[in-house]
């Protein structure tokens, strides 16, 4: 049990060494401009292999959101029917993060008007999505890329996020095949690969140029 993750795993899982990947390599180093755009969802999980705890579900989604390509400040709270806070059968999270779109996209003109927060443009004052900057990143999902924040038993919780969050972002070249047997491990059942419009990483600070601009 991964003590961080909050996690109950209700099966076996055989030990098998995992092969480390780099999957957060830029497919392409061009910079693309874009919007970002704002989105708001619950997300209920039900899994029959795995169950959650609050802090669990919370830490896993973020993970995943910044992993997909979410802004940083994306927020997750989450919400579970364990009244102690441990691993629940139905557990739930409300989720709120930008993401990247182009900008003469569907989803770009979307936040343009409002239409994505679920209420009429004419009764919402809506400002122009803030522009953005991003490159192509290729995201590798396997278990075996990401063994200390993702395991075999988060397959349903994957295939869920794959199958029901990856629409808010702007990807291309999605790949994806899940193998998740209820009750079970399914070793190597999480395969999802594809590229997505993400932000620039943070370029830290020269330290030199740190010191020059605190010396007064």
């Amino acid at each position: 049990m991964h003590k961080r993750s909050g996690v109950v795993l209700a099966g076996i899982l055989c030990a098998l060494p995992y092969a480390v990947a780099d999957a957060a390599a830029p497919a392409d180093p061009a910079t693309v401009d874009g919007v970002w755009v704002r989105h708001e969802r619950i997300f209920t999980y039900m899994g029959m292999t795995s169950h959650y705890s609050c802090d669990g579900l919370e830490y896993k989604l973020k993970w995943l959101l910044k992993l997909a390509g979410a802004r940083e400040d994306a927020v997750v709270h989450g919400s579970c029917s364990d009244p102690m806070g441990g691993p629940s059968r139905i557990s739930s999270a409300r989720m709120t993060y930008y993401t990247l779109a182009l900008p003469d996209s569907p989803a770009a003109t979307q936040a343009a008007d409002g239409r994505n927060l679920g209420h009429p443009a004419k009764e919402l004052k809506v400002a122009p999505p803030a522009p953005g900057t991003g490159a192509w990143k290729a995201v590798d999902l396997r278990a075996a890329a990401h063994r200390n924040d993702i395991q075999d038993g988060d397959c349903e919780l994957v295939e869920q996020f794959d199958r029901d969050l990856l629409q808010d972002f702007t990807i291309r070249n999605h790949e994806s095949h899940f193998t998740c047997i209820p009750h079970q491990i399914s070793l190597n059942g999480i395969q999802s690969r594809f590229e997505v419009l993400a932000p620039l990483p943070k370029v830290p600070a020269a330290k030199g140029a740190a010191a020059k601009g605190g010396a007064g």
